[in-house]
């Protein structure tokens, strides 16, 4: 074990040594003078990696406000398949253009594309009750036709029916009164027929007891004048008709009577209808 004479020599001869490596590296590290044209570079190369940094920060910042409004717009949702393809379709070109860290990215486009696939689900869900209405609304439409036909139809054929029974009930009223007519005729015919069998002053003396009777003679006057077969006697008659009218010949009883039996007896054999 070295006692403590011999450290304190092998200090001593190890000092001098120790101070000239100190004064060299003094030496070394005195500054040096740096020419101009490297301080520029310099300076340069410092701006460059400033502008480059702050660069890099702008980028940064616009990238993560594109995604904070990206995951916005994903967190509020879209209803229409066009806004959700949109959607997508962002979601899909940050994911390619990402380089690290892009889970954030992959998981928004996951979203975009869930989001897609129910938009599509309730477009064609809409899609499907849009065509069963539009189904339901046609064939309501189709029926209401129908049913508006039908009621044409029946109204013509009602109208048709009301038309029919309406010349059937004229043609009833045209053959009645076809057959009135003919009666009537038929009647007039057999009273002129009887009156052209009188004497002309069985048929004067009949027009006298018609007015005397104050009834109606136009239709005796008229039968009697076809019954007439000569024209003096059709003028006999008009003139006596008008006296009668106006009152200047009053039939007496007595004359009434007179002239019945002639009248009977110029008639025998035929019964007179009433008159």
């Amino acid at each position: 074990m070295p006692t403590r004479n011999a450290l304190a020599h092998r200090v001593a001869r190890q000092a001098p040594a120790a101070g000239a490596r100190w004064r060299r590296r003094t030496a070394e590290a005195e500054p040096r003078l740096v020419p101009p044209v490297a301080r520029r570079r310099s300076l340069a190369r410092g701006l460059g990696l400033a502008l480059g940094g702050l660069l890099a920060l702008c980028a940064a910042w616009t990238l993560g406000a594109g995604q904070s409004s990206l995951a916005g717009q994903l967190s509020e949702g879209c209803s229409d398949v066009e806004a959700c393809r949109q959607l997508e379709a962002e979601a899909a070109r940050r994911e390619q253009t990402c380089w690290i860290g892009c889970g954030r990215s992959q998981a928004e486009h996951r979203l975009a594309r869930s989001l897609r696939y129910r938009a599509e689900e309730r477009s064609a869900v809409r899609e499907h009750y849009r065509q069963r209405e539009d189904a339901e609304r046609s064939e309501q439409q189709q029926q209401l036709a129908r049913r508006a036909a039908d009621e044409r139809r029946e109204r013509a054929a009602e109208l048709a029916r009301a038309e029919r029974e309406q010349r059937e009930r004229l043609e009833l009223e045209r053959l009645r009164q076809d057959r009135i007519d003919r009666r009537i005729a038929e009647e007039r015919q057999r009273r002129v027929s009887y009156l052209a069998l009188l004497a002309p002053a069985a048929r004067a003396a009949r027009l006298e007891r018609c007015h005397a009777r104050k009834a109606g003679c136009d239709v005796l006057v008229l039968d009697l004048i076809e019954a007439a077969p000569e024209a003096e006697e059709k003028r006999e008659l008009v003139a006596l008709n008008e006296k009668l009218l106006s009152g200047a010949v009053r039939a007496a009883p007595s004359a009434e009577h007179g002239r019945e039996p002639a009248a009977r007896a110029s008639s025998a054999g035929a019964t007179p209808p009433s008159s």
